[in-house]
């Protein structure tokens, strides 16, 4: 039978330095699964590592030692060809600083990923009819990127990321430059699109608020698992134990954002 993950880490290690400079241990023997449908957050003091570690899940850098698979695949052993084309099908991005083009419309921002594989136009326009009806942005498709709220940048590129059907979706403080009520939109319509269409999310967050609408977080520090966290029906009782769990975990996080509820 099977199995039902969609990444798996062996212990993944990445130093960087040497020759030089002295060495540095980014990331130390992470072991992680992620199945397919989940919804996971990933936090940390700054300096602790996660930010590598996603930068290893997105194939934008290669383990030092252990492996990665995602989807049955080694992204380490791929050419570099090979390794753009599966970053571009098997994987969505979405960022703090929302990367949409301004010369484009919402539409064809969204349309981009697909328009790169050469699909027929009728699959185009119902996909993006879909996406923009979870995302509650179907009204905003003709407006150009200027005309948008922080929020509804966001909602239109986790569409653009998720258009294309990528078996994992990787966000990175994609609240990080928004105010409450826009975070928690987006968080919603995130958290949407785990429920409804099983959405595979793994997300590097700061924000303790954004963590709770994960359905599992993982703590890292000085570049290793340091504890996980499961959420139950309540969110706020989530968050709470988010919070509990930070203060244990020490380290800098002046950074964080506000409390939120």
């Amino acid at each position: 039978m099977p199995s039902s993950y969609v990444v798996k880490a062996e212990a993944l290690t990445k130093i960087y330095g040497g020759k030089t400079g002295p060495l540095y241990k980014a990331l130390n023997g992470i072991d992680l699964q992620v199945e397919q449908g989940e919804f996971v957050g990933i936090m940390g003091p700054s300096g602790s590592g996660k930010t590598t570690l996603l930068n290893l899940l997105a194939t934008i850098d290669k383990p030092t030692s252990g492996r990665l698979d995602i989807q049955g695949t080694d992204p380490a052993s791929l050419p570099e060809k090979q390794l753009a084309l599966f970053r571009r099908r098997e994987l969505g991005f979405i960022f703090q600083d929302f990367n949409l083009l301004d010369t484009l419309s919402i539409r064809e921002n969204i349309l981009l990923p697909l328009v790169l594989e050469n699909m027929p136009l009728r699959d185009m326009e119902q996909r993006l009819a879909d996406s923009a009806a979870l995302l509650g942005i179907g009204d905003l498709l003709t407006k150009r990127t200027y005309e948008l709220s922080g929020g509804q940048k966001q909602r239109t590129a986790i569409a653009r990321a998720m258009i294309h059907r990528p078996s994992l979706l990787l966000a990175d403080e994609l609240t990080g430059s928004l105010d409450s009520k826009a975070a928690k939109d987006v968080m919603e319509s995130l958290e949407r699109l785990n429920a409804e269409r099983g959405s595979t999310i793994l997300m590097v967050t700061h924000d303790p608020f954004a963590a709770s609408y994960c359905r599992r977080i993982l703590f890292i520090r000085d570049g290793r698992l340091f504890s996980e966290i499961r959420r139950g029906a309540n969110r706020q009782a989530f968050f709470q134990q988010i919070l509990d769990a930070l203060s244990v975990l020490g380290g800098n996080f002046n950074d964080i954002s506000p409390v939120r509820s």
